[in-house]
């Protein structure tokens, strides 16, 4: 027993200090893919930012790719949990739909660097593995299980849902967009998604709910520190 009790607090220990390391490695990996490009070597730039050696990153990651993956499912996962839970009073799924996408919109208005990287990503953002693209997926089949969304294939209304979204904030990150850019483009979507244009402008044009993403989202303290 009194060999046993060490050993496990010893790998406990090293557990933790694993996982801390790699939250620093995806956390230093914003700033760095915003600036430089999802598509440049930059281990070099994280390591550096992170404080590690490359050793210690090649024990985490093996590639840009790999890096670019984590960042993207855990940045992703965090914004859909906290989106969907603030959304989640909303009884209609139309609403649901379109206080989601506004909200996620907004996100990126207000955090640029955030925006740089989800347009630098582009639709690696809201593959099908991420809780992104399940959860709309799920709203948009609620929606036409009660007929506010006209019936169609799910892949087809899940890709132009994600193709609007994605543009709109491509266009945000190059900047000149009005206040009204979000709103309207959450308007065309829910047209898509067959809303007649009365229903789709109200819902479209409601305020959005508060969102504490910083307090919600861990990658979000990152964003922060590099636009500080």
């Amino acid at each position: 027993m009194s060999d046993t009790a060490p050993s496990d607090h010893r790998t406990r220990v090293a557990a933790d200090r694993r996982e801390k390391t790699r939250a620093r490695l995806v956390q230093s990996a914003i700033p760095v893919f915003a600036e430089k490009g999802v598509d440049a070597s930059v281990i070099d730039d994280v390591i550096a930012a992170a404080g590690v050696s490359r050793g210690t990153f090649y024990n985490y990651f093996q590639s840009n790719r790999d890096l670019l993956i984590a960042v993207n499912h855990q940045l992703g996962d965090e914004l859909i949990l906290v989106v969907k839970e603030t959304v989640a009073g909303f009884p209609d799924p139309a609403e649901r739909v379109a206080a989601g996408i506004g909200l996620l919109i907004q996100v990126t208005r207000d955090k640029p660097l955030l925006a740089r990287f989800v347009a630098k990503c582009g639709l690696d953002t809201a593959g099908p593995s991420s809780l992104v693209y399940q959860y709309l997926a799920d709203q948009i089949q609620k929606g036409i299980d009660e007929g506010r969304f006209l019936p169609c294939p799910l892949p087809i209304a899940l890709d132009m849902l994600a193709g609007a979204t994605l543009c709109a904030v491509l266009r945000i990150s190059q900047g000149g967009v009005s206040d009204q850019h979000g709103p309207e483009v959450v308007n065309m979507i829910l047209r898509g998604l067959g809303l007649n244009a009365h229903d789709a402008q109200t819902l479209a044009a409601k305020p959005l709910p508060h969102l504490d993403i910083q307090a919600a989202c861990s990658l979000m303290s990152s964003t922060s520190q590099a636009q500080g």
